[in-house]
């Protein structure tokens, strides 16, 4: 990790413990969850794997608040779907916005032997 990467994670650190200081204060530990994961990757380490696949080491920092594994699992659940949900949603854009573009279309009917 190098030192700018270091001292925006011991800032972001320091976040994390004034949202948990912030749940305290307002008495809400037992009604509040989360789960913070944060780093740096280190794309000097990348390499592909044995199966292709990119790897890289990285610096990470996490924080979980919750009462059991089955609370984790929920709202890891709930990262998931939500995750997927917006993925789905920035790919119809970029498609949306692909086809508003004249070339998007002549390329299309060229790929299909040309004009109708």
């Amino acid at each position: 990790m190098n030192e700018k990467q270091k001292e925006c994670i011991l800032e972001i650190q320091d976040l994390i413990i004034k949202i948990n200081e912030t749940v305290k204060k307002h008495g809400l530990e037992n009604e509040f969850l989360s789960c913070i994961g944060v780093g740096f990757v280190n794309l000097d380490t990348a390499y592909l794997d044995e199966d292709g696949a990119e790897r890289a080491n990285m610096s990470l920092l996490s924080s979980f608040s919750v009462a059991d594994e089955d609370e984790l699992d929920d709202l890891l659940s709930y990262c998931l779907e939500a995750y997927r949900i917006e993925a789905e949603e920035t790919r119809k854009e970029e498609e949306e916005k692909k086809m508003s573009n004249i070339d998007y279309w002549i390329n299309l009917a060229q790929r299909n032997g040309g004009l109708n």
